[in-house]
């Protein structure tokens, strides 16, 4: 099997599984057939792993998963330097290299704009890791508590924080990694071992977007370098040999086998950067969205539950309309012996009126996203966030 459709097969293989495993769990398809494809790899794999390996090796791989995955550690953080290390000596060593070799007329550019990109994910990247990213303590959350008003259901007034032994402040969350609640708490991103909350939201979509562009502009790079040495070495014009000696034009499927087995770390970064840019833009328009409409990871993974409250609250509404219609049927005030029982409808109908007020608000506070204040609004809260405003 040649390499063209090796890696359109495990490209294809890659992106399936990479969609069912991150969509699967969403309540668009929690349900379907995707999420039942979800849950049997899931259950498949469960299954392998505790009947396949041996006792002793199982133990050391779920202590292993469970510091790496449930613990605050900089094991991804090390990773995550020495992957774009890796990927940078790949790019400077071979792609540089046959760019000088084949004398590319944009050379000094496809040196010079990657470090500069570079460099901004590096500072961007350390200040992730080492900033706040909006911690509540005793001594602030006071002032926490005044920046977003409650919803009366993610976010309901008095509900106390069993760990930090004090109210939490609406739209914040406590982390179980970091050991501490977070403002506008969006989710603990393993990368840079540390939450993403409101102070340092501004900070992670800046970071996305410089990878994007890093990982974008390399596998551009690479492909215009592959395409100088196909040129230059009048790959397209030239001729191979089958298996049975006779010569043959060459073909997409040949080229792309000669490039792997001639430049094969050149094409591996080409093919995987590229697949890798794909992904990542697709999770930074993700979190562009979340930026528009002034919502976070946390509230977004609620939100069918939020729904379904919401729809539990209706049905209450309704029920009670109808409750107060078949009243009015069935008691009707005759004669003068209708005095206490006109008091009794009075009083049922102020209480009546009292919980359909109280549904009303319910209602306008159960919508789907309570703090949307217009998509200029969302932006500007993110990039200048309510806490260094107030505070």
């Amino acid at each position: 099997m040649d390499f063209l459709l090796l890696s359109t097969l495990y490209l294809t293989v890659f992106i399936i599984l990479t969609y069912v495993l991150w969509f699967g769990d969403s309540s668009f398809h929690r349900r379907g057939y995707v999420g039942k494809l979800r849950r049997t790899i899931i259950t498949g794999s469960r299954w392998c792993f505790h009947h396949c390996l041996p006792s002793l090796l199982r133990r050391q791989v779920e202590n292993l998963w469970q510091y790496a995955a449930y613990t605050r550690n900089p094991l991804f953080q090390c990773l995550y330097a020495i992957l774009v290390l890796a990927g940078f000596s790949t790019f400077q060593l071979d792609v540089l290299h046959y760019a000088a070799l084949y004398e590319a007329p944009t050379l000094p550019l496809y040196q010079k704009l990657p470090l500069y990109i570079l460099c901004v994910n590096a500072v961007l990247f350390c200040a992730l890791s080492l900033g706040d990213p909006g911690v509540i303590v005793k001594r602030n959350v006071e002032r926490h508590l005044k920046l977003y008003e409650f919803d009366g259901q993610l976010y309901r007034q008095d509900e106390q924080c069993r760990t930090c032994q004090f109210e939490k402040p609406a739209r914040s969350k406590h982390c179980a990694f970091c050991n501490h609640c977070v403002y506008r708490f969006d989710h603990h991103c393993l990368w840079v071992n540390c939450c993403i909350g409101g102070l340092n939201h501004r900070l992670f979509l800046g970071f996305l977007i410089s990878l994007c562009c890093l990982c974008g502009y390399i596998s551009y790079a690479t492909w215009k370098v592959a395409l100088l040495i196909v040129e230059a070495n009048k790959l397209w014009s030239a001729h191979y040999v089958d298996r049975y000696g006779r010569p043959q034009p060459m073909d997409l499927r040949t080229l792309c086998q000669y490039l792997f087995m001639q430049h094969p770390r050149m094409i591996f970064l080409l093919v995987s950067l590229s697949l890798l840019t794909v992904l990542l833009v697709g999770f930074t328009l993700y979190h562009l969205y979340l930026t528009l409409n002034n919502v976070t990871t946390n509230e977004l993974y609620k939100k069918p539950a939020r729904q379904q409250q919401h729809q539990q609250h209706q049905q209450q509404q309704h029920q009670l309309q109808q409750q107060q219609q078949q009243h009015d049927k069935n008691n009707t005030f005759k004669g003068k012996g209708s005095q206490p029982k006109m008091k009794q409808r009075k009083q049922l109908l102020e209480e009546t009126r009292q919980r359909k007020t109280k549904f009303a608000v319910q209602s306008q506070c159960h919508r789907w996203n309570p703090y949307h204040r217009g998509y200029f609004q969302n932006i500007f809260e993110v990039l200048w966030p309510l806490t260094s405003r107030r505070l």
